[in-house]
């Protein structure tokens, strides 16, 4: 398993707390729990006009190629936060959010779109040359998926 959607995942909580620490400007992040070979950096921006944004990136220490960054919004610090991620590492692919959605999208040797599934739809599905495929579980997609780039 060749991917780091389950760090994307838990940088979205990570981020959500961030907000509320109200450290504005580019913040590097010492002290996290991710793993030795990534490096987190957060930025922090605020308008009346457009509220809080807080993007964090995760990026490899080695590379310095990114493994996954998110962003989240609100317009005050009492106001849900609306989080998403907007890119996520897999093999040599880098999957791309699809702005309005809870899709991604990566282009190989073909284009592949993985959507997450809605009230009774499948939890995952992906979408490659027209033919789609459903699971519960975004790994066993990603596993697809890289075996279809490695052929």
């Amino acid at each position: 398993m060749d991917h780091e959607f389950d760090l994307a995942f838990e940088l979205l909580d990570n981020a959500v707390d961030r907000l509320q620490l109200q450290q504005y400007g580019i913040t590097t992040i010492e002290h996290q729990n991710h793993g030795e070979d990534l490096l987190l950096t957060s930025r922090h921006t605020y308008s009346s006009g457009a509220g809080h944004k807080l993007t964090l990136l995760a990026t490899y220490k080695d590379s310095g190629q990114t493994a996954a960054a998110v962003e989240v919004t609100s317009a005050d610090l009492d106001t849900d936060p609306q989080p998403r991620i907007v890119k996520v590492q897999a093999g040599d692919l880098m999957f791309h959010a699809i702005p309005g959605t809870w899709s991604f999208r990566a282009t190989g040797h073909r284009t592949y779109i993985i959507t997450a599934g809605v009230g009774d739809e499948p939890i995952w599905t992906l979408t490659a040359g027209g033919v789609r495929a459903a699971s519960d579980s975004i790994a066993e997609l990603v596993d697809q998926i890289l075996a279809a780039e490695a052929t």
